[in-house]
């Protein structure tokens, strides 16, 4: 049985839908919405409670735990180091601990920001650099998930896609945006190598199906900066792409200072998989096409469950 952390999340929603698609026996563990999906049990836990969490991990025995939970807004990390710590260090580390008792296999979803952004395209061999508390809490959180979990996975990402919350991630913040009319800032000295959830749950759960472990990136095919992201989008949505507006980071007044090209290098995994890695247009036409098929419409109404 698979164990989906995050559940609610961009992420972790995605991951659990996948799961069942193809068949797994999965669960979900989300700390304030909890998704309401047949045949997917969703438990309300807070993973900042070791005898809760544990509780539940020994309860349901999964054999793979998938890691998606985390705080993710680098603002708020900024301004919070200690509740970032344990949030994204303490409690993976905790998890990793539980699934090497229990002899599950365990993955644990990091990011891009753990590299400097000095020069792009960085492979699994290349040394972080994290800027940010954020990216500094997820570097950390690798190297304790790999010292307590001797054969975990850890996988660098950078995602967008369709949310089941009431929140947005970057795309869905740019059509809202767009579609209302407005101008959208893309930051033009930005780079990274975005790619679609959806495409990404499938590639994950690939990787536990082969057993790999240790680190791996696995993002889209293509670098592109921001800007030129929020005009694609824009145009693969048949909207005005003059309204993106190109503004730079280096002079946004931003809290936590940024990487400016996260690029990762895919060779690894794809070489190891046997696959191409989906480019930009590849991932925006297969975001647009879930919203034709209703698929959003339903995510959405999964996402309704709010445990107070």
């Amino acid at each position: 049985m698979i164990l989906v952390t995050g559940a609610s999340g961009l992420l972790g929603a995605a991951v659990l839908l996948q799961a069942r698609e193809w068949g797994r026996q999965v669960a979900g563990i989300s700390k304030q919405h909890v998704l309401r999906v047949p045949g997917i049990d969703v438990y309300p836990v807070d993973l900042g409670e070791p005898a809760a969490t544990r509780k539940i991990v020994e309860t349901l025995r999964p054999t793979l735990v998938i890691h998606c939970a985390a705080a993710t807004n680098v603002d708020w990390c900024e301004e919070h180091p200690e509740q970032t710590h344990r949030l994204n260090v303490c409690v993976s580390s905790f998890l990793a601990e539980l699934a090497r008792e229990m002899g599950a296999a365990f993955l644990f979803v990091s990011t891009d920001s753990v590299f400097d952004g000095k020069k792009g395209n960085y492979s699994e061999d290349d040394p972080p650099g994290p800027l940010n508390i954020y990216a500094k809490s997820k570097l950390a959180a690798e190297k304790e998930v790999l010292r307590t979990h001797h054969s975990a996975l850890v996988v660098r990402v950078n995602i967008y896609g369709w949310n089941a919350q009431n929140k947005q991630s970057l795309a869905e913040w740019i059509l809202s945006e767009l579609s209302a009319g407005k101008q959208v800032p893309g930051f033009s000295d930005i780079y990274f190598s975005p790619i679609l959830v959806n495409h990404l749950a499938q590639i994950l759960l690939t990787m536990c199906d082969r057993g790999l472990s240790g680190v791996y990136h696995v993002a889209g095919a293509e670098k592109i900066s921001k800007y030129e992201f929020a005009k694609r989008t824009a145009m693969t949505f048949g909207l005005s792409p003059e309204q993106v507006v190109p503004v730079r980071a280096s002079e946004a007044k931003l809290r936590a200072p940024r990487p400016r090209d996260i690029s990762l290098c895919t060779e690894k995994i794809c070489k190891e998989l046997g696959i191409t890695m989906p480019g930009v247009e590849a991932g925006l036409d297969k975001f647009k096409e879930l919203r034709e098929q209703g698929w959003v419409r339903q995510l959405k109404g999964y996402g309704i469950g709010a445990t107070g």
